[in-house]
C-alpha cells in the first residue's frame, strides 16, 4: 500500500505522539511514585509523634527551626538550644550511658567534628534521608548538591549555608584602601598595637590565623600574632563593643551580620570588609549545617523534619530571620553583603570542611604557642 506524503507525515507524528504520551505516563508515575513514598514516610513520622532537635541558642534561628510545627502540625516539635560546647557534652554523656536521645542536630561543626565525633560513630550518614528531588537538585544550590557536605565521605554533615566570613573589618575613616587593601598589609609596622582580633585559641574565632597561614604561610602567621601583637577580645560581644566605640580601626572576628547590626544601630558606619580574590576568599557555614545523630529515636520524623527544614520555604525563613544567607539559589540573601559568587564558593576556603580541619587545629596550636 503506498501510503501520501500527507498520511506518511500523519502516521510519524501518531507514533511519536504515542511515544510522548508514553514517557509523559513514566514521568507521571514516577512523580505519582515519589508523592506516594513521601505520604508513606509523613504517616510513619505522624505515627512516632516527634522529632528532637537540637540547634543554636540564638532566637531568630530557633523561631525558623519552630516553623516544623506549622508545617507538620501532628509531629511534635522538641527544640533544645545548645551552645558547641553545651552540645559537645550532651552527646558524650548520652554516649557514655549508652543513649541516643536526639534526632538531629542543627549547628556549626569544627575540626573535632571529622577527628573525634564521626569516627566515634555520633552520626549516621544523613544522605540517604534527603529523598525529597527539590532538596536534591544540583541546581538548586550554591556549587551542586554535594558541595555541601563538610565531611570527606560527604555523608554525614550538610551545610545549607554559605557566607563570606570577612576576616578583616576596617574603619576606613581611620585607614584609607590606598594604605591597606590586601592581607600582607596586616604586616605593615604602622598597625602595630591598632589591631583587635578574637581570641585565636578559642573555638570559633574567626580563622584570621586559619587564613593568615594558608594564604602567607605558618611564619607570616606567627609573625603577625608576635610582632603587630593584636589586642586580644575575650568575646563576640567585647569586640562589638570595640567596634562601635571605634577603638580599633583594624579588628578580626566579628561575623558580617554583627558588623551588619552595629551599622543598623547608626555605628562602625565606615566599618567595610577587606575584599580579597576568590581563592582567598573564606567562606563559613556560621551555624548552618545539619546532621543526623546515630540511631535517632524518630527515624521517620527525623527524615521528614530534614527534607522541610532544606527546602525552599524553610530555608527562606532562616535566612530572612537569621540575616544569613543559604546555600539555595532560589532564596534570597538575608545579608547580602556576604554573599558568595559561584566563583568565590568553588574557589574559596572553608575551614570548617574536613579537608581543612588539620589547618584550623594547626593554626590554633600556632596561636597557642605565640601568644604565650
Amino acid at each position: 500500500m503506498t501510503f501520501s506524503p500527507s498520511r506518511q507525515w500523519t502516521r510519524r507524528h501518531a507514533l511519536a505522539l504515542a511515544a510522548a504520551v508514553a514517557l509523559s505516563g513514566t514521568g507521571l508515575a514516577a512523580h505519582a511514585q515519589t508523592a506516594n513514598d513521601w505520604a508513606r514516610i509523613v504517616a510513619a513520622a505522624e505515627q512516632e509523634g516527634e522529632v528532637i532537635v537540637a540547634g543554636p541558642v540564638i532566637q531568630p534561628y530557633r523561631e525558623a527551626i519552630e516553623g516544623f510545627r506549622k508545617a507538620y502540625p501532628k509531629i511534635k516539635l522538641e527544640f533544645n538550644a545548645v551552645t558547641s560546647p553545651a552540645f559537645d557534652a550532651r552527646i558524650s554523656s548520652e554516649r557514655r550511658a549508652n543513649k541516643h536521645l536526639t534526632d538531629v542536630v542543627v549547628l556549626g561543626f569544627s575540626g573535632a567534628a571529622f577527628t573525634q565525633q564521626i569516627p566515634a560513630g555520633w552520626f549516621d550518614p544523613i544522605r540517604p534521608f534527603i529523598v525529597q528531588p527539590d532538596v536534591r537538585s544540583d541546581s538548586q544550590w550554591l556549587g551542586g548538591f554535594d558541595a555541601g557536605f563538610l565531611d570527606a565521605k560527604k555523608q554525614y554533615l550538610y551545610a545549607f549555608q554559605a557566607g563570606k566570613q570577612n576576616n578583616l573589618n576596617i574603619d576606613r575613616s581611620v585607614v584609607p584602601a590606598a594604605e591597606f587593601n590586601k592581607l600582607e598589609d596586616l604586616l605593615d609596622p604602622k598597625w602595630r598595637g591598632k589591631i583587635a582580633i578574637l581570641d585565636p585559641r578559642q573555638r570559633g574565632s574567626g580563622h584570621l590565623v586559619t587564613l593568615l597561614q594558608t594564604a602567607l604561610g605558618a611564619e607570616q602567621a606567627r609573625r603577625f600574632l608576635v610582632e603587630q601583637k593584636p589586642v586580644i577580645a575575650s568575646s563576640n560581644r567585647q569586640l562589638a563593643d570595640w567596634v562601635a566605640q571605634g577603638a580599633y580601626p583594624i579588628t578580626s572576628g566579628l561575623s558580617p551580620s554583627e558588623v551588619a547590626t552595629l551599622k543598623e544601630q547608626g555605628l562602625a558606619k565606615d566599618v567595610q570588609a577587606l575584599d580579597t580574590p576568590p581563592e582567598r576568599t573564606a567562606w563559613t557555614p556560621g551555624w548552618g549545617a545539619i546532621g543526623l545523630l546515630s540511631q535517632p529515636p524518630h527515624p521517620n520524623a527525623a527524615k521528614v523534619f530534614i527534607n522541610w527544614f532544606l527546602s525552599q520555604p524553610a530555608q527562606a525563613e532562616w535566612a530572612r530571620l537569621g540575616f544569613v544567607n543559604s546555600r539555595r539559589k532560589d532564596v534570597q540573601p538575608g545579608l547580602p553583603i556576604s554573599a558568595l559568587s559561584e566563583e568565590a564558593f568553588s574557589k574559596g576556603l572553608s575551614f570548617n570542611t574536613e579537608g581543612h580541619a588539620q589547618t584550623a587545629l594547626d593554626a590554633t596550636e600556632l596561636a597557642k604557642k605565640a601568644l604565650q
